[in-house]
């Protein structure tokens, strides 16, 4: 991956952040919008000779912490779009930095499933399953509720 970043990165104290990788998913860190084009150039072209493509529907850039939005950038006439928030590996990550909209994202599907739930057992759809259930301990004797 580094000879793909070029000089992305950031640095925290003495350590230098350049990218969060899993499966093909991919998340580049860079202080300096100026050179962004010229480094997405540089990854679309390293990712060409491992037969790889950028997804150029999916790349997006965004600002997180401070700061102006960043301007979208065109490479090779596909447009990398600017976003103020995204879903990475199931984590809402939003130009605030702040974990609140992935907090309320999470709550808003917790109680999605929850009001189903109450739903379907109001409708007794799980009620007469859970009345036939029989617990047994390990001597094989049934246990009274």
């Amino acid at each position: 991956m580094s000879r793909c970043l070029g000089s992305l990165g950031v640095t925290l104290g003495e350590a230098m952040f350049t990218d969060l990788n899993y499966a093909d998913d991919a998340v580049h860190f860079a202080q300096d919008p100026g050179r962004w084009q010229a480094e997405l150039k540089r990854f679309d072209d390293a990712a060409a000779t491992m037969g790889m493509h950028t997804s150029w529907v999916k790349t997006k850039l965004q600002n997180v912490g401070h700061g102006p939005p960043p301007q979208s950038v065109s490479v090779d006439g596909h447009l990398a779009e600017v976003t103020d928030k995204f879903v990475y590996l199931g984590s809402t990550v939003d130009s605030t930095g702040y974990p609140s909209t992935d907090i309320l994202r999470r709550l808003g599907l917790a109680s999605s499933v929850t009001g189903q739930l109450d739903r379907d057992w109001r409708q007794n759809r799980y009620r007469h399953q859970a009345e036939n259930l029989h617990y047994v301990c390990s001597s094989g004797r049934p246990l009274r509720c």
